[in-house]
């Protein structure tokens, strides 16, 4: 940027009357947006490049966000990029929950032309997640694996589901980027988490690490367990299994869609690489 701290400033002007069009005169078309932050379940958090994501952007945080306080702090400037300490709360427009105020860092770099070629939110992100909504609510019920689903409790810190399946029902080895615990509610179901093979009885407890391999298949001729996990990206996940996947138990013609759908959102297993090859 040929003036950094002024069209950072101009940035910031534009955006508390709500100008955006004016926030994107002064990026480069191919400007690199929240590249490398952390993947979470709020929309308007999210890597991209270029105009058109920004714009996603812009919509997402419109349709979510009511920022309440918005106050631009310290600003720093090394060349071409420049640090800004940024004061924000609000809530989520669809939940009603507070984004309580945590340390915020925006971090722009400019090009020899003067447009922004990249921007980057540093913070905590946990404030936007406590808040944001899932992609069910509560008392949907969805199907995966030849399981059913039904939601209990959806988006914020947590969300919990209530699986019920047949004999044989399970998804193979994977592992995803969000914490997981099973109780077992009825039947017997045996769970494997980094090989270690374990029977999930009613009231049983059994906990999986966000990237640990593992597993589970129902061993009864039914049953039922809690499932609890982390922040709120499993919902978005088992919906769009169920939207977009074959319902039932999985077999070779229906692995390569789910597969499909578990990669897109953070899910990995060996299984993948090979129906891949």
């Amino acid at each position: 940027m040929n003036d950094p701290i002024s069209t950072v400033t101009a940035i910031y002007e534009a955006f508390g009357r709500g100008d955006v069009p004016t926030i994107m005169g002064h990026l480069a078309p191919d400007v690199r947006w929240d590249h490398g932050i952390r993947r979470t379940a709020v929309p308007y958090l999210v890597e991209g490049t270029g105009l058109e994501h920004v714009g996603r952007f812009f919509e997402a945080l419109g349709a979510q966000a009511e920022i309440t306080h918005f106050e631009v702090g310290p600003v720093t400037v090394a060349g071409n990029e420049v640090m800004a300490r940024i004061g924000l709360r609000g809530r989520n427009r669809v939940t009603g929950r507070a984004v309580e105020e945590y340390p915020e860092v925006h971090h722009w770099t400019g090009g020899a032309d003067g447009k922004v070629t990249a921007f980057s939110h540093v913070g905590d992100w946990a404030a936007h997640e406590s808040a944001a909504p899932g992609a069910a609510p509560a008392g949907t019920v969805l199907h995966a694996v030849g399981d059913t689903i039904e939601v209990l409790a959806e988006g914020g810190q947590f969300e919990a589901f209530m699986f019920r399946g047949p004999r044989d029902s399970g998804p193979p080895p994977h592992s995803h980027p969000w914490r997981e615990a099973l109780f077992g509610i009825s039947g017997e179901v045996t769970v494997s988490i980094d090989g270690e093979v374990t029977t999930l009885a009613p009231g049983r407890l059994l906990t999986a690490e966000a990237g640990q391999l593992h597993s589970y298949r129902i061993v009864s001729d039914e049953a039922a367990f809690l499932v609890i996990t982390g922040g709120a990206r499993a919902s978005a996940f088992f919906a769009d299994l169920d939207a977009n996947a074959p319902h039932g138990i999985p077999d070779e013609a229906t692995l390569a869609p789910m597969i499909e759908i578990a990669v897109r959102h953070g899910l990995s297993s060996p299984l993948f690489e090979s129906v891949g090859s």
